[in-house]
């Protein structure tokens, strides 16, 4: 049994899941109030922000309790309401929540409280310390909307709004320039992928648009078949939906999470979003906006399994997807020097883990790590602001060390992140790395193994930032300090989730059965694999005792190695692979310092591909076509005007003049036709 926390009757938690609503209208209302006068006062847009994040934050946990206690009896709650009316269709707005929603509902709110909390600590002397408050709450309404979004069209409403407020926070300190253009090309890669996400949606709506039996369109849950699982399953019976146009339609919905999630080759707005101030960095790369895409393939799963519900094609690419984007992250991770940077490439990866997990079938794997990904990378992140804090706007690592001493508390959370990220065993990434790097063992063995590599440079480009940070003796002219209690508190509380989440993906009795001799495919029951499954049901993972084994001594090793080149210094740097500066690792370290050299491809199709096409049509399109279309007539019309004002002349002998040559006209017309 799941823990309960509030002391409430089995009716008053009913009426938390049926009022569900009011958690996404909270932060809107409170973003809306800040706006229109609040911002006038510090402290009264703090607290309103802060206040409507608190509620919602009580108002999931409620929900939460009552799924976990089966006082709302039903699997789902779902109520919808006409938005657009037309004799072809009807499009609904509403609220779901079922036991993946409320998860993420706890996640999402509790996440934003703590940096909320955090923001009062870092922001407090900004100018646009009020504004930064309304910003975070429409952020913050914008994702929940998302969480409990009954329908991919809804869903859709939502995702976009949630991309226009992380184009305001990134982009809140405008005055940059690098700010501005860090927005600007996180807006602009986004649209990339909201264009075929758009497209997927439309083009699946036609293909289905006759199957939902007056239920909600395109909704994710409904009664006996009206769902998406349902709906594809009739649609290819009536053959009006194939295994290749679902394939299709996958991979175009596909394009939104991975331009949301950071997947290759979407992945490059992300570390230039590091640009906004530290708490937004939490916020969005944490458990909010970079989870979205993960949230969407989960609750939308259907979509990318075959019309009978197997695993298939569509699957398969996002396992592709997810492991290219972890390796590729991880091998860029471990040559940056900017603090920031380095857990935003580090989060590019874990999202990548997440996706590996949805595509090779382990559901409950992915989510369960986008779970605990979400406690120990937001603390990782508020824990470099307040380095960054203490540093008085330092990031670069080169111009740290010794920062242990002067912050204690910093230093301990930030090592607590450090172990649970790299799968160091009895912290939580432990549980739900492995079992990522299990299933795909079990399905894509090179992926597996890819992953498992990939979780050896994790502990290495972590630990090597940690000792840069931490270890050592201080190489920066600043005077380092502890950050105020607003700012240390919300890590002391992540730490806890950061050190126990895991415990709930954990059975002793699948470790008891493993030293037993059991080599069953599939694990006894646990807590959160029970609570939130997929369409194949709970998945439960066995504890492959060859393959833990494995994974805890490549993470040894990468953190072994940080050790000795960061710490010790046993391994000299100048001639390590990380580091070097000759020959074929000279090469290497240059393709990871420059980021596989993605931003110059781009930067350089659309400099001398896109750019010179565009002048080239507009040239001869705008300019000949369209500009020949509008000046011609404007032409013909002042031409024919000319002729025709001697129509109205005035004067009796042009009258005279005009019906003599009309009727002259039409005689001689009449003449040269041929005779019937």
């Amino acid at each position: 049994m799941l823990p309960t926390f509030l002391p409430l009757s089995a009716d008053q938690l009913k009426w938390f899941v049926e009022h569900a609503g009011l958690i996404v209208a909270a932060p809107f209302l409170a973003g809306f109030l800040i706006i229109m006068g609040l911002r006038a006062s510090k402290t009264l847009s703090m607290v309103t922000s802060v206040g409507a994040v608190l509620y919602g934050l009580f108002h999931s946990v409620a929900i939460f309790q009552a799924l976990v206690t089966k006082s709302y009896p039903e699997p789902f709650f779902q109520q919808n309401i006409d938005w657009f009316v037309s004799d072809a269709f009807t499009l609904s707005v509403g609220v779901l929540v079922d036991n993946l929603a409320a998860l993420m509902l706890i996640v999402v709110t509790g996440i934003s409280l703590l940096v909320q909390i955090y923001t009062h600590g870092y922001m407090r002397e900004d100018p646009g310390y009020s504004r930064f408050y309304a910003y975070l709450s429409l952020f913050t309404g914008s994702m929940l909307g998302l969480v409990v979004s009954t329908n991919l069209f809804q869903m859709y409403g939502f995702w976009e709004l949630v991309g226009v407020c992380s184009y305001f926070l990134i982009g809140f300190w405008w005055y940059k320039e690098s700010a501005a253009k860090a927005c600007m090309k996180a807006f602009v890669v986004n649209r990339i992928g909201d264009f075929g996400f758009l497209i997927g949606i439309l083009v699946f709506f036609l293909a289905t648009k006759d199957f939902w039996q007056g239920q909600t369109l395109l909704g994710f849950v409904g009664p006996g078949e009206a769902n998406l699982a349902g709906v594809i399953h009739r649609a290819a019976e009536a053959h009006a939906l194939t295994t290749e146009s679902l394939f299709v339609i996958s991979c175009l919905i596909l394009m939104g999470p991975m331009a949301k999630s950071a997947q290759f080759p979407l992945h490059v707005w992300l570390p230039d979003a590091m640009e906004g101030p530290t708490p937004i960095s939490a916020l969005i790369h944490a458990a909010t906006m970079v989870a979205a895409g993960v949230y969407l393939v989960a609750r939308a799963y259907p979509i990318w399994l075959t019309p009978d519900g197997q695993m298939g094609a569509a699957l398969h690419v996002v396992a592709i997807v997810g492991a290219i984007t972890a390796f590729m992250a991880a091998t860029i991770a471990m040559s940056q020097y900017d603090i920031k940077r380095v857990l935003a490439w580090s989060t590019c990866s874990q999202l990548g883990y997440m996706f590996v997990g949805l595509g090779c079938g382990a559901f409950t794997g992915g989510i369960f790590h986008l779970f605990n990904h979400a406690f120990f990378k937001a603390m990782l992140f508020l824990c470099s602001g307040a380095v960054i804090h203490g540093l008085h706007g330092e990031q670069d690592i080169r111009k740290m060390g010794g920062l242990s001493k002067s912050m204690p508390i910093t230093h301990f959370c930030f090592l607590i992140g450090c172990l649970a990220i790299s799968g160091f065993p009895i912290f939580s990434g432990f549980f739900s790395k492995d079992e990522i790097i299990g299933a795909a063992m079990h399905t894509h063995p090179v992926i597996g193994w890819l992953m498992m590599a990939t979780a050896g440079m994790t502990a290495f480009y972590m630990f090597r930032l940690y000792f840069m940070t931490f270890s050592g003796g201080y190489r920066g002219d600043a005077h380092p300090h502890e950050s105020p209690a607003s700012m240390t508190w919300p890590l002391l509380v992540l730490s806890v989730p950061s050190m126990l989440s895991g415990y709930l993906g954990f059975n002793l009795a699948n470790l008891q059965a493993a030293f037993g001799g059991a080599s069953a495919e599939y694990g006894l029951p646990n807590h959160f694999a029970g609570f939130v499954f997929g369409p194949f049901g709970p998945h439960f993972e066995g504890c492959n005792l060859p393959l833990m084994g494995t994974s805890i001594f490549v993470a040894a090793v990468g953190i072994f190695l940080a050790f000795a080149m960061y710490q010790t210094k046993t391994i000299h740097i100048n001639k390590s692979f990380a580091e070097s500066r000759e020959g074929f690792a000279h090469l290497l370290y240059n393709f990871s310092f420059n980021k596989w050299y993605m931003d110059n491809l781009y930067f350089g199709l659309v400099d001398r591909v896109f750019l010179p096409l565009f002048r080239g049509v507009w040239t001869r399109v705008d300019q000949v076509v369209v500009d020949g279309i509008v000046h011609g007539t404007g032409l013909v019309t002042m031409s024919v005007g000319e002729v025709l004002k001697y129509l109205q002349t005035g004067r009796g002998q042009y009258y005279a003049l005009v019906i003599f040559a009309a009727v002259a006209g039409i005689a001689w017309l009449a003449y040269m036709m041929p005779p019937r």
